[in-house]
């Protein structure tokens, strides 16, 4: 997607003043910051970065903020995730083939199946006419990513993986989750994860994919409002970036509330959820409701 209506009627890009070609955009969980307010005892919580929809000028690649608008829940013809659709967890580096990593990984997985199967979270989307996929299973990347990846590097990993038979090729009937190893930087246009953002979706090659999250190992801080454990931070990113890229594939494209996602939304006005597996989830804007998914 070159285009959206945020950035239509936009020639030069705001930052440098250069002439843009058009806008890339990608799906982005902001960091939150806590500031201690120890006179009344109480810790105040304001999203440093705000999630949502993150323009990027082309080509210079600067990141830009748009206004934010009101509850409109909107498709924009995009595609979207169907009944059968596969996931594929993909851990990346040496990290992830030592015998200590191996109960992680086992953990990761259910969770993902949990996340994704779940009647109530997953299968609420039923209303923005997405369906419930599988996970298709894992593959380990013995190969350590350079100590800062960027997207791009990541999608052309994805695609020289899917050339090399090492990952199945989904084309547009599933996703890969990417999780990254400790020491590991994700960039976004030289931006860096825990510092600036938690985890993303992204799409290689607009409609038609490859599709996939992003998800760094989960940071000391800014990216879990509900506890100190790095798995549930973990699950809390994976669970919102599944979702969005369920009912958003190629961002922008798909269901949005101006320049948010489904997830987006609620992160604004964040309350901890849980599935009845256990795992803390991010909520999701329910159209039915009015209000963000509690779960039952």
């Amino acid at each position: 997607m070159s285009e959206c209506e945020n950035c239509s009627g936009i020639g030069t890009c705001p930052i440098c003043g250069e002439a843009v070609t058009g806008f890339s955009h990608v799906g982005v969980r902001g960091t939150v910051s806590t500031l201690r307010i120890p006179i009344i005892n109480y810790d105040l919580k304001y999203d440093s970065q705000r999630s949502g929809i993150w323009h990027y000028a082309d080509p210079c690649g600067h990141r830009f903020s748009v206004r934010q608008s009101a509850v409109d829940v909107k498709y924009n013809g995009g595609p979207l995730w169907q009944d059968g659709y596969s996931w594929v967890n993909v851990y990346w580096g040496k990290f992830y083939s030592s015998p200590s990593s191996q109960q992680w990984i086992r953990d990761v997985d259910r969770a993902t199946v949990n996340i994704e199967t779940n009647q109530s979270y997953s299968g609420g989307l039923a209303q923005y006419n997405v369906g419930i996929g599988k996970l298709a299973g894992r593959a380990i990347m013995p190969e350590d990513p350079p100590s800062a990846v960027s997207s791009s590097e990541i999608a052309k990993a994805i695609s020289d993986w899917i050339s090399s038979i090492k990952l199945p090729d989904l084309r547009q009937k599933g996703a890969y989750n990417v999780f990254l190893p400790p020491g590991v930087t994700a960039t976004l246009s030289g931006e860096q994860s825990c510092a600036v953002f938690c985890d993303y979706h992204n799409t290689a090659n607009g409609n038609t994919g490859p599709f996939f999250t992003v998800e760094p190992y989960p940071c000391q801080s800014g990216c879990n409002q509900c506890t100190g454990n790095p798995f549930d931070t973990l699950t809390s990113g994976l669970s919102e970036e599944m979702v969005e890229l369920k009912t958003d594939m190629n961002p922008g494209t798909g269901w949005v509330i101006g320049n948010e996602e489904l997830c987006d939304f609620c992160d604004t006005n964040y309350f901890c959820r849980q599935l009845s597996t256990g795992e803390y989830v991010n909520a999701w804007y329910d159209r039915k409701t009015g209000s963000c998914w509690t779960g039952k």
